[in-house]
């Protein structure tokens, strides 16, 4: 079994707990393995100014992803080291295209200032609606001016799970702007709607791994990947080993190894399955 030099975690529903907070047993586990000189990465669709809500600066973290990828965090230096954006004037493509597809949406700000957006809505979303209202509270939330576009990070996109307009949606976006990423998560608001993010080209959290094996010299044999949701599939495909937690999708658990839940320091039993010196862990 290779050794484990690199530990990544999704945040929300793989190593936050129900209330956000981290349990005193993997945070445990996280300082222990900065004591065995692990690298350890946080990989979330957080964007910074959210991700600072669950986090401080002493976290026990090396390297933070934020926003899916478009954004990486040295967290101890607390600095930006890489971000992704869409120009100006593709932005203003994507936004009247999708207006003439009459889709609801929203658009994100370039990093560090992703917590500010504009959002369109063409026919009645609740979860749009939802959407809005939470996050106006966090940033800046406006109508968006189709004809003043500005440099943008990610746009968002919100479907009924048991519908197909996920997929229909997706093929067409990437026909037209294939140099898109997308990505698709569970709404954290209501479970019934399917998310589809839409980043600048090479936005992953499997990407961000990827640039830190390349910062750190840790190869991808040596490292180890939690995560829950539908958004961490490139992540746990990255990673040489995966795991997703019990309070994942049940296809999700068919394709990757399974630690207890989010709850009950799954995190933590995960790290121990794989750590070389499994004795200095808790």
């Amino acid at each position: 079994m290779s050794e484990v030099k690199m530990v990544v975690t999704d945040l929300d529903g793989t190593l936050l707990q129900s209330d956000q907070s981290i349990s005193l047993k993997d945070k445990e586990t996280l300082e222990r393995l900065g004591n065995l000189g692990v690298c350890r990465v946080a990989a979330t669709g957080r964007n910074l100014f959210k991700v600072r809500q669950v986090l401080n600066e002493n976290s026990p973290f090396d390297y933070v992803i934020v926003s899916s990828g478009a954004g990486i965090m040295d967290w101890k230096s607390q600095k930006l080291i890489r971000t992704l954006s869409i120009p100006a004037d593709l932005t203003g493509e994507i936004i009247h295209y999708l207006i003439s597809e009459n889709q609801n949406f929203k658009v994100s700000r370039e990093l560090p200032d992703n917590h500010n957006f504009g959002w369109w809505e063409s026919f009645d979303c609740p979860e749009l609606k939802r959407y809005v209202e939470h996050h106006k509270k966090l940033g800046d939330a406006v109508k968006i001016d189709p004809e003043n576009p500005f440099i943008s990070s990610q746009f968002l996109m919100f479907f009924p799970s048991e519908s197909n307009q996920f997929e229909l949606v997706r093929d067409k976006i990437l026909l037209a702007f294939p140099g898109l990423s997308v990505i698709r998560t569970t709404s954290p608001l209501d479970p019934n709607y399917t998310w589809m993010e839409v980043f600048p080209n090479g936005v992953s959290k499997a990407h961000g791994i990827e640039e830190i094996c390349r910062i750190t010299g840790i190869a991808r044999e040596n490292t180890l990947g939690i995560g829950n949701d539908f958004n961490d599939l490139e992540m746990l495909d990255f990673t040489h080993h995966s795991y997703v937690v019990g309070n994942a999708p049940e296809e999700l658990k068919i394709k990757y190894l399974i630690s207890p839940a989010h709850n009950e320091d799954g995190f933590s039993h995960a790290v121990n399955q794989h750590l070389k010196d499994e004795g200095k862990i808790i």
